[in-house]
């Protein structure tokens, strides 16, 4: 009897200790449901020929911030839903007055919040649709920082003095 009791223990110890241990993962409560009409537009057409199929049109994600004793609202847009094996993407369409700023920072302010709400999409499609440009942008560590400033000037990433 003791045995067994040891032997309870020690899997309750394992079982707490990889339940400690598990990462820690950001799931949205804030879910959508997808439009079924999709209007015809260039981005579907690009999309399409990447071999993306378009599940959804436009989408407005509304948000409550509380401050304080106030209660902010805003809205996030979504300009499609694809999907290419078995993967769902956020798609977010080129806008003329709203261009992106291709660098750490511009990638963080612009598409970080889709990505952080919505961890089970494998990532964000960028389409220029008028430049027959195609991005996909995804979260990813921070484990190759090996890149030299020659590397990031030469790519237009980085101003040298």
């Amino acid at each position: 009897m003791v045995l067994i009791a040891a032997i309870l223990v020690y899997i309750g110890y394992r079982t707490f200790r990889t339940w400690v241990r598990r990462p820690f993962g950001l799931k949205s409560g804030i879910g959508f449901e997808l439009n079924d009409q999709i209007l015809e537009h260039p981005a579907v057409d690009l999309l399409e020929q990447a071999g993306f199929e378009v599940l959804s049109d436009k989408l407005k994600i509304p948000l409550a911030f509380q401050v304080d004793d106030r209660k902010l609202h805003s809205r996030l847009f979504i300009d499609y839903i694809a999907a290419k094996d078995g993967e769902f993407y956020l798609v977010r369409t080129a806008r003329e007055r709203m261009p992106v700023e291709w660098t750490g920072s511009g990638i963080r302010r612009d598409f970080l919040p889709f990505l952080l709400m919505y961890p089970e999409c494998a990532g964000v499609l960028y389409v220029d649709a008028e430049q027959n440009l195609l991005k996909e942008i995804t979260l990813t560590t921070d484990e190759d920082e090996d890149v030299s400033e020659q590397q990031l000037a030469e790519e237009g990433l980085w101003r040298t003095k």
